[in-house]
């Protein structure tokens, strides 16, 4: 069964106002060496990092469900095309459904920027070990609800976060649009008008979307030509008229249970309160750097999951005492313990290092928890045999749903710009794609 909740982040930070902190992106015309001199240290905003060990009944009863309803579930959502409800609504009731939210509503402030940073990564980490498609709904959740609460208003947040905090909600954010070029130019568009604005375009890969509360949307503005000045998030209630939903359209080769349809917006009539935080908001704060280690949680807890059922399934067979497989086990091993150090270190630099250098180093351990999960897969297709994929065993729909995760990231990218900071030439450790 998975252990691999060990850790978390307690991180006493100076400053508890997130808008003191001096966020700068990275400008495509900016160069990596005088990028170093602006970038602020969140190592001078936070004290001290402590590692302790956690004990929660509740993150042991989510621990012992990664191999029951997780993987279960995970597989009847899978077979149907469906979201995995039941395991989703399982965390809620162990009180770590929230888990980004702040102590002050009802969250156990998981967040990278939360009083204890990094404790949702490991959650996330925990719950990917029994099926990924169910941990990126998971993720996606808790992202939107940290964007909110960071970014919203004190109107906002009672009038969108904390109704839903108090109770099974879902939430979701969206760039992402058919053929969009750059990842903060967007092709939806939002026209002011009397008391709001009127909004038209097609977001595609909206996780959670039909049946989410709220779901955080990236537009541009019509009235400002560059993104620092037209990016507008905006607060879009699937109830809202012109708002529709084609799920049909979501026929992946894995992750086939963290539905993400397509949305249409057409003439949708936005108020002005749902707009969320001033134009540009999103790439000035640089959110997108800060999901990195989402994708990174999910891929090493997928692997690791699918390496202690590995083991369970070898022992069953009587294949332990075969060297080779004894080899393969070793390897593996290896694998995950440098995937599993380098994230933790990613965690820990967002509160000793710059933005960009914790970005950077989250941005490695992302890519090379990809790499080692691939890995992985590959040691234990060989080692495993032909039995270990047939449908009663999670390996087959394991390898599916990391071959579409994976390629969702863009991995080349990843490292193209690790490489760009290496070279001192300009780059945006921001990027996903």
């Amino acid at each position: 069964m998975f252990s691999g909740f060990r850790t978390t982040w307690w991180i006493r930070r100076c400053c508890n106002n997130p808008f003191h902190w001096p966020l700068c992106f990275i400008h495509p015309c900016s160069t990596a060496n005088n990028v170093s001199h602006i970038q602020p240290h969140f190592g001078d905003l936070m004290a001290q990092v402590q590692i302790k060990p956690l004990h929660d009944e509740a993150i042991n009863q989510l621990r012992e469900l990664t191999t029951t309803l997780f993987r279960e579930e995970g597989a009847i959502a899978d077979r149907d095309g469906v979201i995995p409800f039941k395991s989703l609504r399982a965390i809620y009731d162990l009180g770590l459904w929230h888990a980004s939210a702040s102590k002050a509503l009802g969250g156990r402030g998981g967040a990278l920027t939360g009083e204890e940073p990094g404790l949702f990564l490991e959650l996330l980490r925990t719950v990917c070990s029994g099926d990924s498609p169910t941990g990126h709904c998971y993720q996606l959740h808790n992202h939107a609800l940290w964007q909110l609460e960071t970014v919203g208003t004190p109107a906002q947040i009672e009038r969108f976060l904390k109704p839903n905090l108090e109770k099974f909600s879902l939430f979701a954010a969206v760039g992402s649009e058919p053929g969009r070029v750059n990842m903060y130019e967007m092709k939806t568009r939002a026209r002011k008008v009397d008391g709001g604005f009127i909004v038209n375009g097609v977001k595609n890969f909206v996780t959670n979307g039909g049946t989410a509360d709220i779901i955080i949307t990236s537009v541009a503005l019509e009235d400002a030509s560059s993104y620092f000045d037209n990016l507008q998030m905006m607060l879009i209630e699937p109830g809202m008229d012109g708002v529709t939903f084609d799920d049909d359209w979501y026929r992946p080769h894995g992750m086939r249970s963290a539905r993400s349809p397509i949305m249409r917006l057409e003439d949708v009539f936005v108020p002005d309160i749902h707009a969320l935080g001033e134009p540009g908001a999103f790439a000035r704060q640089r959110w997108q750097g800060r999901f990195h280690l989402g994708f990174a949680a999910n891929y090493l807890g997928s692997a690791e999951g699918l390496f202690d059922w590995f083991l369970q399934y070898t022992r069953t067979r009587n294949k332990s005492q075969d060297q080779i497989v004894q080899l393969r086990t070793g390897e593996m091993k290896l694998q995950l313990d440098a995937a599993s150090a380098l994230f933790e270190e990613a965690v820990r630099s967002w509160g000793t290092k710059s933005t960009v250098d914790a970005e950077l180093r989250s941005m490695s351990a992302k890519s090379f928890a990809a790499r080692a999960a691939f890995d992985v897969v590959r040691s234990i297709l060989y080692a495993a045999g032909a039995t270990a994929q047939f449908e009663e065993h999670p390996l087959g729909r394991s390898v599916r749903n990391l071959e579409t995760h994976v390629v969702h990231a863009g991995h080349d990218r990843t490292a193209q710009i690790i490489g760009q900071a290496q070279l001192g030439v300009t780059f945006d450790s921001t990027l996903q794609r």
